[in-house]
């Protein structure tokens, strides 16, 4: 079932956006964001544009647990910090290769320093 989901999660990245759910706890309603997703050659990354502040970033911190979704189609994967920084660097540049020509404007604040240690690899 791993191999599908993780297919299912590589297939999801490949959109613009995709909607991550995630709850501050086990016991705890479930908050839904949209968020932009990054396939590079390590993994499936997400990072949050507001930094730490972000509340889908922090509740993925407490509770590793998360869905990602778009329409009907739906994943369940884990969301742990990225520490290494050339992978980082990799992510970023995925950032820029996907969204920066189409919106400069918006890729500029996911790629500051600020931002940087919220990205986050998914996995299933």
């Amino acid at each position: 079932m791993a191999g599908k989901n993780q297919d299912l999660l590589w297939k999801l990245a490949e959109s613009d956006e995709v909607d991550i759910e995630t709850r501050r706890d086990r016991k705890s309603s479930a908050h839904r964001t949209t968020i932009w997703i990054v396939p590079v050659k390590t993994g499936v990354y997400i990072r949050s544009f507001k930094g730490k502040k972000g509340r889908w970033y922090q509740e993925a911190l407490a509770n590793p647990r998360v869905t990602i979704r778009i329409g009907r189609r739906r994943v369940e994967a884990r969301a742990e910090p990225e520490k290494k920084p050339s992978v980082i660097r990799e992510v970023s540049a995925g950032y820029r290769e996907k969204y920066g020509e189409r919106w400069p404007d918006e890729t500029a604040p996911m790629l500051r320093r600020s931002v940087l240690p919220t990205t986050l690899r998914l996995t299933t």
